[in-house]
């Protein structure tokens, strides 16, 4: 079990390298999607009202940090609505499921 930890602390830390790396190089990308990104592993999952919180902003600025999140592939709208929308740093979640009975996926 603790090697399976070791594993998944370790493909953790390559997606994340892996992943700021992408959203750094977005055309989109503002140094606040940068500073919202480095918030995900704490907060994988996200709506806009909750990242208006954690950016300490208005609601526009969120808004633009989850579509530069979302054009560089780091996040996935979750739910599909119009309104109340939820995003997930998916892979990160994947990682953390993997081996449990909550695995099922997206």
């Amino acid at each position: 079990m603790a090697d399976q930890a070791v594993a998944a602390t370790r493909a953790l830390f390559a997606l994340v390298a892996v992943d700021r790396g992408k959203v750094m190089a977005g055309r989109s990308t503002s140094m606040v999607a940068v500073r919202r990104f480095e918030f995900l592993p704490e907060h994988p999952i996200v709506s806009i009202g909750a990242a208006v919180a954690l950016l300490a902003t208005t609601k526009p600025t969120p808004t633009k940090v989850v579509a530069a999140l979302l054009d560089a592939g780091v996040l996935v709208e979750t739910r599909g609505r119009r309104r109340d929308r939820r995003f997930s740093y998916a892979a990160y979640l994947d990682i953390l499921r993997a081996g449990t009975e909550i695995e099922s996926g997206r």
